[in-house]
């Protein structure tokens, strides 16, 4: 086979190639050097043949397709090289920012920060946002480039800085934290170079120690108590400066399950909060807080104090602030009491106090002559009931004693061995008001159990198992209801005795009092029977007498009443008319004219929602002495 036809075969694809191919072996190679006509009908190279059917437009697209990518390469490269040198404008690291001020300062001094910044970049910056946070005792003050965007964020927008550039902005505030106390301040600026659009944050933090406070705190209180016994707080606070301090005051945060019983001076808020106002250079001053105290075993009870001043929203800021620290003592003696089957509870005027104390010896050895005792203290005690169920009761010291001689078991009381005593005594029915002063009463009860077993550790009170309770009095609410035909207020009229089918009308007459407590949302209400209406004359006029025609219902809403107003004071009263028209069924009989009538309120010092209800009225008037018998209907 000749070269050209391997290569023939080497190339060939279709079959139709291959006819042509035997067709072309016919001819020699004279025939086809002599013959230029029969050239086109040689056999061809395959690449020859593709070549030869690409037109002149195809050629032409591929090369305007060449340029354009091309270009788009060259287009890409230069913007990819151009940020490139963009980038190199600008480095984060080049942006510094410092935050500087003293070290220490006094609390309650007004302090100034400086915050410098410098752009060592060619680019700008803009977008530029300084941003700083502080903790909650500190406060700005005097900032009029910052706002403040919380509590602890203060931001400022500040102007562009070009590249070198460099610049710095005050800040003024005040620390209001105990001696001793680490106040840590932040700056954040916030930026955006022109060459990148990014938002970069550089940042710098200042620690600020407090090296004293013009207001110091001294706070007593006993280092360990049993459960249930009472606790004092003696606090003593003190102006170390020489300036006057304005708005002074003192908060107390109580230990968990302490119950409040009384202060010294009064608490201007709640049981906890005082309002001291100005407290010159110098100036001593001392509050004593008494209240019982409840926990477990070895449980740490922590009380704090704090005393600084109000800010312009209102909001309290320490100056300073002292904690204080009473441990639950263990003691292998236990006891609790209840009042009437509850450990808390508020009483009223005339109630039966059952007492019950329960004892325990929790211990691992016996106990010998235990010794139980029962103080009670106060003057709304009725001691004439007082009924101990053996015992002794020593008037001097309103303290009731039991012993072995009264409970054979207290001779020795065995480990886990427990134990009960009973008494009752009455509340006067008659609560003693003379003054503005006899209000919020409380019958305190302090139960204690001791035995000679019991050690006493050196250097501290030997732990005597105790109990206190403290038993609210609430206020007692009279309501006092007359009805008059003869009225030195307002006139009636008709039949006396009133008469079937004719109208004759009385005036009824509400006069409250209010003994022991304040008392607020006072109101008397009542509903008078369906044949007797409200005229509408009321004295005094204008009085908040409410009635309700489709009800039948009248309210007087009395409002806020202070302790002792009708004891020691003259009472409330207002009086309004009342009709009535007998029916023939009424005929020999008085007539109704009220129902019953109930008085209510909030007691302010107990909390509890307090009542007084008086029977109804009928044309049986013995308070008007000239009426006589002309109260019973005729035809």
């Amino acid at each position: 086979m000749s070269l050209r036809e391997i290569k023939n075969e080497l190339y060939q694809k279709e079959p139709h190639k291959e006819v042509f191919r035997h067709e072309k072996s016919e001819y020699n190679s004279d025939s086809i050097s002599s013959s230029s006509s029969k050239k086109a009908e040689l056999p061809k190279d395959d690449w020859l043949e593709n070549e030869e059917t690409i037109s002149g437009g195809d050629r032409k697209n591929i090369k305007t397709g060449a340029w354009i990518l091309g270009g788009l390469l060259l287009v890409i490269f230069l913007v990819v090289g151009f940020y490139k040198i963009k980038q190199s404008f600008f480095s984060s690291n080049k942006l510094v920012i410092t935050l500087e001020g003293p070290l220490e300062v006094k609390s309650g001094n007004l302090v100034a920060y400086e915050i410098k910044y410098k752009n060592a970049n060619t680019a700008d910056l803009k977008n530029v946002v300084l941003k700083l946070n502080y903790p909650e005792d500190f406060k700005p003050e005097g900032n009029a480039q910052f706002k403040n965007e919380g509590t602890m964020i203060s931001t400022a927008k500040l102007a562009d800085i070009k590249g070198g550039g460099e610049g710095a902005i005050i800040f003024n505030g005040r620390t209001y934290s105990p001696k001793g106390n680490l106040i840590k301040i932040k700056a954040e600026l916030a930026y955006m170079p022109s060459t990148v659009n990014t938002t970069f944050v550089a940042s710098d933090q200042l620690a600020i120690g407090v090296s004293s406070v013009p207001l110091s705190l001294e706070v007593l209180a006993p280092q360990s108590i049993s459960t249930g016994d009472q606790v004092n707080y003696l606090i003593t606070y003190r102006n170390n400066g020489t300036e006057i301090l304005e708005n002074i005051r003192l908060k107390i945060d109580y230990p968990e399950r302490f119950t409040f019983a009384n202060a010294d001076p009064r608490a201007f808020e709640g049981n906890n909060i005082w309002y001291l106002g100005s407290l010159p250079g110098g100036q001593i001053g001392t509050i004593r807080v008494v209240g019982k105290l409840e926990g477990n075993r070895d449980e740490m009870k922590i009380a704090k104090i704090a005393i600084g001043t109000n800010d312009s929203n209102g909001q309290f800021i320490k100056n300073n602030e002292e904690t204080i620290r009473t441990k639950i003592a263990s003691s292998p003696l236990a006891i609790t009491q209840t009042v009437n089957g509850l450990n808390n509870l508020n009483i009223n005027a005339g109630d039966n106090l059952q007492f019950e104390l329960n004892y325990k010896n929790e211990g691992a050895i016996g106990l010998r002559d235990v010794i139980i005792t029962e103080q009670l203290n106060s003057k709304i005690l009725d001691y004439t009931t007082l009924d101990i169920a053996g015992g002794f009761y020593d008037t001097s010291n309103e303290t009731i004693t039991w012993k072995a001689s009264d409970y054979p078991e207290l001779k020795n009381l065995a480990p886990g061995q427990s134990g009960k005593i009973k008494f009752s005594v009455k509340v006067k029915g008659m609560i003693p008001v003379a003054s503005a002063n006899d209000k919020n009463f409380v019958i305190s009860s302090l139960a204690k159990i001791d035995s000679p077993d019991i050690p006493t550790p050196i250097s501290t009170n030997k732990i005597i198992s105790s109990n206190k309770m403290d038993l609210k009095l609430n206020s007692k609410l009279l309501l006092n209801i007359n009805g008059f035909y003869n009225d030195t207020n307002i006139a009636n009229s008709g039949p006396i005795p009133p008469k079937v089918g004719q109208e004759t009308t009385y005036t009824i007459h509400f006069a409250i009092a209010n003994v022991s407590n304040d008392i607020e949302n006072a109101k008397v209400e009542t509903i008078l029977p369906t044949s007797v209406v409200m005229t509408g004359k009321i004295f005094p006029e204008g009085s908040p007498l409410q009635y309700n025609e489709r009800t039948n219902s009248i309210t007087w809403n009395v409002g806020k009443v202070i302790a002792g107003m009708g004891i020691i004071s003259a009472r409330n009263e207002i009086s309004f008319q009342v009709k009535i028209k007998p029916s023939p069924d009424q005929a020999g009989d008085e007539a109704p004219l009220l129902n019953a009538t109930t008085f209510s309120a909030k007691d302010l010092f107990t909390g509890e929602n307090i009542s007084a209800i008086v029977s109804g009225k009928s044309t049986r008037l013995l308070e008007d002495s000239a009426l006589g018998n002309n109260f019973k209907v005729t035809n």
